[in-house]
């Protein structure tokens, strides 16, 4: 284990076998960026407490320790505020309040941010801040100056087609039972998906997908962070409202078990211990 991979499992309260696990995903990428002739855009799907965040930070730190200019950032960071969010919900639904599904993210900005590095400019990485439900101030984004050779985008629906309207009919859950009794919430959903999402998932040359297998190991994940989160900000969502927050994302993320095995370029399975197995 080298100097830099012990800071970050340290760092990161990783066990040191999470080196061996993501060995093969680093050789996997290496080779890729080595034969890269143009600026790389490396998407990396999974579903909540996953652990796609850690392995976006792991092999951006991997990549600079080779020499290259790497940076990498969540589609979280790109959620609308608030008062933005409220103006979708006042449109096409009142559900469009709560952050989480495609239509509550600033794909405008997604756009401009990874258009520009594949134009080589510099680019500027916006910062979401979930304690505060709202972006953080544009002082404290990220300036890249140096034109980057790689940029990690790692997020719930990165990759994902929508479902076909058949799939649309039935509730997954009892969220989408009370809340959504006439599907239009999910419809709406499944159009942002179809449309503006599609248009800024075209700059991902590479996608990554952490197949985590079932979606009820989502909530134990998620309830994990959260606590980790209450225990660095002081604030965060009790077990009630984990539970309930997660099930706005259960469709989309069931839908992806089907379909992103079969599109997505690596295959990793991710096992009940968060370790990792690469199936393809």
């Amino acid at each position: 284990m080298t100097p830099w991979q012990q800071h970050f499992i340290v760092q990161q309260q990783l066990p040191s076998s999470y080196v061996e696990d993501v060995h093969e995903i680093c050789q996997w990428v290496t080779k890729l960026v080595e034969s890269a002739s143009q600026p790389l855009c490396i998407g990396i799907n999974g579903a909540q407490g996953s652990g796609k965040s850690t392995l976006a930070a792991f092999l951006t730190v991997h990549l600079r320790n080779l020499g290259y200019k790497a940076q990498s950032v969540s589609l979280d960071d790109f959620y609308l505020s608030p008062s933005e969010r409220e103006a979708v919900a006042n449109k096409y639904h009142p559900l469009f309040a709560t952050r989480g599904v495609p239509g509550t993210h600033n794909v405008a900005l997604l756009h401009t941010v990874l258009s520009s590095f594949k134009n080589q400019q510099p680019v500027v990485l916006p910062s979401f801040d979930k304690s505060t439900d709202s972006p953080k101030p544009k002082y404290e984004w990220l300036k890249c100056e140096e034109k980057l050779e790689v940029l990690f985008l790692e997020g719930w629906c990165l990759g994902l087609a929508a479902q076909p309207d058949k799939r649309l009919l039935q509730s997954v859950n009892a969220f989408e039972q009370k809340q959504d009794r006439d599907g239009k919430f999910r419809t709406q959903v499944n159009r942002f998906l179809a449309s503006e999402y599609q248009n800024a998932f075209v700059y991902l040359d590479k996608l990554i997908y952490l197949n985590v297998g079932s979606f009820e190991r989502v909530f134990d994940w998620r309830l994990k962070q959260e606590l980790q989160l209450k225990e660095i900000m002081g604030t965060g969502m009790t077990e009630s409202q984990v539970f309930d927050f997660i099930q706005y994302f259960q469709r989309l993320t069931e839908w992806g078990f089907e379909y992103l095995p079969k599109h997505c370029d690596l295959l990793v399975k991710v096992r009940k211990n968060h370790r990792f197995t690469i199936e393809r």
